[in-house]
């Protein structure tokens, strides 16, 4: 009974560990497209995607994060980076009204399978939300390219992983009721 849809469904995994191999633009623009396309309320389309692979920014983001995460008091390893030195992030704000949150996640599942079909792995990255408790404040949100009243929501990272794909981690149990 398994389809194609349902094998690459029950195949991607949170990708932590990536190759420098880059991600070419038409991939990234179809990556996109199908975020564009994901389910959202009342079809407002009320998000917005800051599409980053330029390294120094990436690397801009991951710094001030980290700075954000120590004020914070929140533990990490010493060489922790959030996007995993993935060669491509995407965040995603959104417009400041009811389900924005729930339409970015849409959003964000739907470049993730579209990202897999094509060979490309990914993370999605909840932390970036730390990046504005840093005790340095600079305009993050012009670095970022967040318009003007859209607020940040979450983040994915994407490229090539550097070895085999991850195994499933076991499924809790007890968590499914049918009402028949």
């Amino acid at each position: 009974m398994k389809n194609q849809v349902i094998e690459l469904l029950l195949d991607r995994r949170s990708v932590r560990d990536f190759t420098n191999q880059p991600i070419d633009d038409e991939s990234l623009k179809l990556i996109i497209e199908c975020g564009m396309y994901a389910p959202n309320a009342k079809n407002k389309q009320n998000w917005h995607f800051s599409v980053i692979t330029n390294r120094d920014v990436i690397e801009e983001i991951n710094r001030i994060t980290l700075a954000g995460m120590d004020r914070l008091g929140i533990k990490r390893e010493a060489d922790y980076h959030i996007f995993y030195h993935a060669p491509a992030v995407i965040i995603l704000s959104s417009m400041i009204e009811g389900f924005s949150e729930m339409n970015c996640g849409c959003a964000v599942e739907n470049m993730s399978i579209a990202a897999k079909s094509l060979g490309i792995d990914s993370c999605i990255v909840g932390q970036t939300r730390f990046m504005y408790h840093q005790s340095n404040p600079i305009d993050i949100n012009r670095l970022v390219k967040i318009p003007e009243g859209y607020e940040h929501d979450v983040a994915i990272c994407f490229g090539y992983r550097n070895g085999p794909n991850p195994e499933p981690k076991p499924r809790k149990e007890g968590i499914v009721d049918y009402i028949k």
